[in-house]
């Protein structure tokens, strides 16, 4: 008997050495996997790390200079929408409007380096007849420092900024880009535009569809014969207070005297249009912020200049 105990005792120690052999196989298959696994993900890691470095790089401003001015009264070499219909506005605030994190850091500038194009009309929910809508616009915005400002400022009121020259465009739609990646969450409520807003103004915005107009150091055009070229005027105020919602405020900045007394006597004038006084502005935050945020009203500061400025309330 014991001779047949011996041989149960070492088929089964045979049986345990297979068996933990097979296990050792596995283990190392199954380790050999995890490691190319993790191999792998520290490769799209990798990748993923320097892609969204490369996206949050910060424009530059010396990368995108160019002439102060352009003549607004020049046909307009870009495309333009037919009428507020036209506007896709979950383009310009994807996270707004629901869509992913990877549509909210596209550019659709209608520039040359990211265009747009206005083809047809779109749903409701996404052209302003919906619930959400721009409510604020800085025409000139220049480099943006009042729409990055003023979307600071103001988290739940959609900011627009229009401005004619391309390259500045750029700049503050590479900068909203970089800054919606470094600040999840934050200015998802700012974008910019490319286009002609002496021209198109109205083919964006409906009627009483604004809250907040700004006009920050806008081109004086100090020659007599270019004065019709200046962004106040008579016949462009009536389409300003088309698209001004009722005591929506029209805000005008400058540090030219003689374009300050221009502006309000042009305003003072129109009969849809009432000056506030300092007592009625002096809990508006925009003030400060018009007068401080703006690069050419910092330029103005730097170099000890006067700013002048005037506030109206579309009656």
């Amino acid at each position: 008997y014991m001779g047949i105990i011996q041989d149960l005792i070492g088929i089964i120690y045979n049986l345990i050495q297979m068996e933990s052999n097979q296990n050792d196989d596995q283990g190392k298959t199954s380790l050999g996997k995890v490691q190319k696994e993790t191999e792998d993900n520290d490769n799209q890691l990798e990748d993923q790390q320097t892609l969204l470095k490369k996206a949050r790089l910060m424009p530059k401003k010396q990368d995108f200079r160019m002439r102060a001015h352009i003549n607004p009264l020049n046909s307009t070499p870009f495309p333009y929408p037919l009428n507020p219909d036209y506007v896709d506005w979950s383009l310009h605030y994807p996270a707004i409007f629901g869509k992913s994190q990877q549509e909210n850091i596209k550019l659709y500038l209608n520039t040359g380096e990211y265009p747009t194009e206005y083809p047809k009309e779109v749903l409701a929910e996404y052209n302003g007849r919906g619930q959400n809508k721009v409510e604020f616009a800085d025409v000139g915005c220049g480099y943006g420092g009042l729409i990055f400002a003023l979307g600071k400022a103001f988290p739940t009121n959609i900011v627009f900024g229009m401005e004619i020259r391309d390259k500045l465009v750029n700049f503050v739609g590479e900068k909203v880009r970089a800054l919606r990646i470094e600040n999840p969450g934050q200015f998802n409520n700012v974008s910019v535009i490319r286009t002609n807003a002496m021209r198109h103004i109205s083919n964006y915005f409906r009627r009483g569809q604004l809250l907040k107009l700004f006009f920050c150091f806008p081109d004086p055009h100090f020659k007599k014969s270019h004065e019709r070229r200046r962004i106040i005027n008579t016949g462009l105020l009536t389409e300003y207070a088309y698209i001004l919602r009722p005591k929506g405020r029209l805000y005008a900045i400058t540090d030219v005297k003689n374009l300050h007394e221009w502006h309000v006597q042009h305003l003072d004038n129109h009969k849809l249009f009432r000056k506030l006084s300092e007592e009625e502005l002096k809990d508006d935050p925009c003030i400060e912020l018009m007068w401080n945020e703006t690069e050419e009203g910092k330029k103005v500061a730097r170099n000890n200049g006067h700013k002048f400025y005037v506030v109206y309330e579309r009656v």
